[in-house]
């Protein structure tokens, strides 16, 4: 059961309640009965927005800053945050930020834990048999979690006491939630209905406490019923073993088949809520690996019956050990008795492919331009920094190149890099001393045209050095010098891997150098592969009617009004198209019908859409791929 954490409220600081009006509606339907986008800009006022009547700020340090009402654009404080515009639904007609960066720099950098929040009015519940709210979000904290608190807060006596909701998304250190890239927003949802459900006099605040740097961006901010049957898958993942029990080992996206030596799969693990109005019976974790479209293995969680607003979680133990070239797809759901209204949510996806010669935890798509933050003060360049990810040596193998995703960087000459694989001690894989650069690459400037490209370097062989060791421990990526001096093109401009947010990161697999120290970060997934000397792969295990097809990222992107999508196809095959919003709902579906093999494009019309974060879905076949797409 949800636990409530009881707050104190201060007094002097409740506003005359003005009661939300609301339609009554059936109940368990999903029905929002309350929605605002924040089009809250006014050139009549001073400060150039009016809040409506009902809303109030939340300030009990009186510090004087607070949220406040933004036009749709990028935020800069010149110093310590430079973020894109957020893509939110309704970007254009603004949103609300608590920037709490800019109250710092305007008190000298004083850097003071706030307490600041935004009350909405209250709402009348008392028809409502449950009660769901969401938004959608940016930000970023500078603090670990949970040294600062991101909250929803709910009461329904004025403020005597309320629930906690955690709104944080457990982010970390200059994270933003679920790791999305700079200015694309997640959903945030809470099922409030112990607190709220029947209630005539509902209050809620966005608060965000012990924030000390960054910002909080928050939009298209809805109440509603919950639907009746909606159970939501909220993690799944699995380990890879490597017989070590004690280690825990992040999956590989590319496993040439000389390394695998009985690796396997294992510990499949996933989590669901049941987020809807009605018990669900008999729900129960599912685990399908397909290879090249033919299953190898399924198991099924033992069943369980979840009231509303329950957690399970379920590990299955079993293993699959791929030992043959091909394609592999690893599916997660969580299912029950009842038709789920919205499936979308309940399943997850990911792949890794037996391949000969490449070797990677990360996939080949960069969902964020992964930027360390390193820089300077005192006006001297960033020299000798190494962005890398750790790759454990099973079987004796020859280096032959490193293949790197450069997604962001400042190409203007002053940049330089070299690829780069560096052996640790695998006992004390931390300590400088203890890891060497084994084989390099040749020196290159970077420009613009290694950008958004994966670009394979080769290794200066020289006999002995290339020839790698069952047992070794590798940190392979790229050593760089950055000439530029200035503090902010260090900070923002500096060198960026891509980085693949697919897998589920166990055990820390990115390295970092700066200077001589070595540090591990636990979260991000670089877009680096190592490639070994072997090709016995001929055929690569592949289905060719239809592991080969491919479709392409849109462009424009971002766009306004059409936007066209190519694809290609190894043979004919029913091609239908789905788009859909952030919550998962299906906006637009078209059937293009049979299509012969070949290339095509696509040309996406969506004048009938808000602006905001989407995703596209092409299936051909028993192919699909989805992709993501940005409306202006």
């Amino acid at each position: 059961m949800r636990k409530f954490t009881l707050l104190l409220a201060l007094a002097g600081l409740l506003a005359i309640p003005v009661v939300q009006s609301q339609t009554p509606g059936t109940k368990g339907n999903g029905e929002v009965f309350y929605s605002t986008t924040f089009d809250w800009g006014n050139p009549n006022d001073s400060k150039g927005w009016t809040a409506p009547e009902g809303f109030y700020l939340y300030d009990p340090d009186d510090t004087g800053h607070n949220f406040e009402w933004m036009p749709n654009g990028p935020i800069n404080d010149y110093k310590w945050t430079r973020e894109p515009a957020m893509q939110s639904t309704s970007a254009n007609d603004g949103y609300l930020i608590l920037f709490i960066s800019r109250y710092q720099l305007d008190h000298i950098d004083s850097n003071v834990p706030m307490d600041n929040g935004v009350v909405f009015p209250p709402f009348n519940c008392s028809s409502r048999s449950s009660v769901v709210v969401s938004y959608e979000t940016c930000f970023m904290n500078y603090n670990d979690n949970p040294a600062y608190k991101m909250l929803l807060e709910v009461s329904v006596d004025n403020w005597v006491h309320a629930a906690a909701f955690d709104a944080s998304f457990g982010a970390n250190w200059k994270q933003r939630p679920l790791l999305n890239p700079p200015g694309i927003p997640v959903l945030f949802q809470a099922n409030i209905s112990e607190v709220a459900a029947g209630q005539p006099n509902v209050q809620m605040r966005l608060r965000w406490a012990d924030g000390v740097l960054y910002f909080w961006e928050v939009d298209d901010f809805k109440v509603s019923e919950a639907w009746n049957n909606d159970l939501q898958l909220k993690f799944a993942q699995m380990e890879w073993t490597d017989g070590d029990d004690v280690s825990v080992q992040t999956p590989f996206y590319n496993m040439p088949k000389s390394q695998l030596l009985g690796n396997a799969c294992t510990n499949f693990k996933g989590s669901a809520l049941n987020f809807g109005e009605l018990d669900q019976e008999n729900a129960y974790f599912q685990v399908d690996i397909t290879k090249n479209n033919q299953s190898v293995f399924h198991k099924e969680g033992e069943p369980k019956d979840m009231w509303t607003l329950a957690i399970d979680t379920t590990l299955i133990s079993d293993s699959y050990t791929p030992t043959e070239f091909g394609h592999y797809k690893v599916a997660y759901n969580y299912k029950s008795d009842a038709t789920d209204e919205f499936p979308e949510n309940n399943s997850k996806v990911t792949y890794f492919n037996v391949t000969d010669s490449a070797y990677s935890h990360c996939d080949d798509t960069s969902e964020e331009t992964y930027n360390w933050g390193a820089y300077r003060t005192d006006s001297q360049p960033l020299l000798n920094q190494v962005r890398a990810t750790k790759l454990p040596i099973f079987a004796d193998c020859e280096a032959n190149s490193v293949s790197l995703y450069f997604a962001g960087g400042l190409a203007d000459g002053k940049i330089d890099f070299h690829a780069t694989v560096y052996k640790a001690n695998p006992d004390n894989p931390l300590a400088g001393t203890d890891v060497y650069e084994l084989i390099t690459g040749e020196q290159y400037d970077y420009d613009s045209t290694m950008l958004g490209k994966w670009i394979t370097y080769p290794l200066n062989k020289d006999g002995e050095t290339e020839f790698l060791k069952a047992g070794d421990i590798l940190y392979v990526g790229f050593e760089y010098n950055n000439m530029h001096t200035e503090y902010l093109v260090q900070r923002y401009d500096d060198l960026k891997p891509g980085s693949d947010k697919s897998m589920t990161i166990m055990d820390g697999i990115t390295m970092i150098r700066e200077g001589t120290d070595w540090a591990q970060v636990a979260v991000r997934n670089p877009l680096v592969r190592l490639n070994i000397n072997d090709h016995s792969n001929l055929i690569d295990g592949v289905d060719l009617t239809a592991a080969s097809a491919w479709v392409g990222q849109n462009y424009p992107n971002p766009f306004t009004g059409s936007t066209v999508i190519d694809y290609e196809l190894p043979a004919a095959a029913e091609v239908s198209f789905t788009v859909m919003d952030l919550t998962g709902r299906k906006v637009i579906e078209e059937n293009q019908g049979m299509m012969s093999a070949g290339k095509h494009n696509y040309t996406l019309k969506t004048s009938n859409l808000e602006a905001g974060v989407y995703f596209y879905t092409l299936q051909a076949g028993s192919f699909t791929q989805t992709k993501q797409m940005v409306i202006n």
